[in-house]
């Protein structure tokens, strides 16, 4: 099971490589600056275009996105539907376990430096939450998504532009006054680790088991090979 995962990570260099430097950079910018001079630093920045198009980018890290990715996959092919569902799935859980159960008294930017007396800036028509801010979840959507698909994607050396992908919808969510830094390195961390375990577990499970389905989808009928042999 190890082999295979460390196998899927050296045919993903640039992705993984990449979101190493995310993680590492964050958190030290993290230890660097704290929860509260980073966010307050981060939040010191805003521009008229990001205003307009973060509150529209940030939803492709919500569900509604990855079922509409599972939905096309399940007309290509149903095995990696079916390893799609799988890692969002458990994503979900997890970061609601996270969430409610675990760390239900975490405040979100808004909240917490109101508790303090501080006011920060807030994006006009974006509504934001008080509560349940660790992990972020649309960071862990958006990571489990965009890796699942960088170890799906032929062009690997083309990896960075998914790893771009979730980096930046995952900081909209900072930008928007929902998430700390740290929410969204915790949610992205989650969701890297669920699609490779993920994408590892259902590889042995197919492969045990192979069934003719499992090259289909609903638009195509039969494995490929067979139809042009």
């Amino acid at each position: 099971m190890w082999q295979r995962i460390w196998a899927l990570v050296k045919a993903n260099t640039p992705f993984f490589s990449g979101y190493a430097l995310f993680l590492g950079f964050g958190a030290l910018l993290l230890i660097r600056y704290g929860k509260e001079g980073l966010f307050l630093s981060q939040n010191a920045w805003h521009h008229p275009l990001a205003d307009a198009i973060a509150p529209t980018l940030t939803h492709l890290g919500d569900g509604l996105f990855a079922f509409a990715i599972f939905v096309v996959l399940l007309t290509i092919n149903y095995r990696q539907a079916l390893t799609a569902l799988v890692c969002f799935a458990t994503v979900l859980v997890l970061i609601q376990a996270g969430k409610q159960l675990l760390f239900d008294d975490a405040l979100r930017p808004a909240a917490y430096f109101a508790a303090m007396g501080q006011e920060i800036r807030l994006v006009d028509g974006v509504k934001v939450h008080a509560h349940n801010s660790f992990p972020s979840g649309h960071s862990a959507s958006a990571f489990v998504l965009f890796t699942f698909l960088a170890l799906h994607w032929p062009k690997k050396h083309m990896g960075w532009l998914l790893l771009l992908a979730a980096v930046v919808i995952s900081y909209t969510r900072i930008y928007l006054s929902q998430h700390f830094m740290g929410d969204v390195l915790a949610g992205s961390l989650v969701g890297v680790t669920v699609a490779m375990l993920g994408t590892a577990w259902m590889d042995v499970v197919f492969e045990k088991q192979p069934k003719p389905w499992h090259r289909r989808g609903l638009f195509k009928k039969q494995d490929i090979k067979k139809a042009t042999s």
